[in-house]
């Protein structure tokens, strides 16, 4: 297979860094400033302008054009539905599940406490799959770009610690209780748990499984609720999918 020409390497590194400085300029618009405020109050505009829009289609037609080469696989950059990611998503699920038992263990004895995870888990999946695309997709496409040394040990380690150090200084783009210093940090030790399952399964899709699960326990213990219902927050995922799907397909046809 041919290697990225340095050119092509430069335009796709630069992109890929430009998404996520633009992911973290918009989403302090929507939680730091009045004029952000006021549109992020209408219903659904941020989860579609943000998680679906930024987070999900732009990286979608980015790693569509980088594949489109064929110096790069869709299978490298973690994108795919077969037997790898079926395993990924298993180790996602048997792990998260643990750390969910433990975290939650009166809330799934509970009836009324399994709704509730049921609804966090529906309602928090658009916003984990703009994350993964975000700080695994476009930092990883990025960062292979920079290094050029292929799927090695060293290009792994440094989306590991890139994407973890990204993820947590993100936050700071949202507002109280995640924007402070410790919340941070503990966010990009968490991330170092999502990011090394995405460089050993090769899954973008496990990895969104298994963000989505901490999530969920960290919406859970803090006694937090994002304002959409489960259905909405199914619909929204599966809207995010389709247009990733779409556009991933056009970005690589048009080529």
């Amino acid at each position: 297979m041919p290697r990225q020409p340095a050119n092509q390497r430069t335009a796709t590194a630069i992109a890929a860094f430009a998404i996520v400085a633009i992911a973290f300029a918009a989403n302090f618009f929507f939680n730091h400033t009045p004029k952000g405020a006021g549109v992020k109050a209408i219903p659904a505009f941020y989860p579609v302008v943000f998680f679906v829009g930024l987070g999900t289609l732009l990286p979608a037609w980015l790693l569509g054009e980088v594949t489109s080469g064929g110096s790069v696989t869709a299978r490298q950059l973690g994108i795919g539905a077969g037997r790898r990611d079926a395993i990924a998503i298993l180790v996602a699920l048997i792990v998260g599940g643990a750390v969910a038992a433990h975290a939650l263990a009166p809330l799934l004895r509970d009836p009324a406490g399994l709704r509730l995870l049921h609804g966090l888990f529906a309602q928090l999946l658009v916003a984990s799959t703009a994350e993964v695309l975000l700080f695994l997709g476009m930092l990883g496409v990025g960062i292979r770009a920079v290094l050029g040394r292929g799927d090695d040990w060293l290009t792994r380690l440094a989306i590991v610690a890139v994407s973890s150090l990204a993820f947590g200084l993100f936050h700071f783009t949202y507002p109280e209780p995640w924007n402070t210093l410790e919340t941070a940090a503990t966010l990009s030790l968490i991330w170092v748990a999502t990011s090394t399952l995405f460089v050993l399964g090769r899954s973008l899709l496990a990895a969104i499984v298994f963000d989505n699960i901490l999530a969920v326990v960290g919406f859970a213990r803090n006694g937090l609720t994002p304002p959409l219902s489960a259905l909405d927050g199914w619909l929204l995922a599966a809207a995010a999918l389709a247009g990733f799907l779409l556009v991933f397909r056009l970005a690589r046809v048009s080529r």
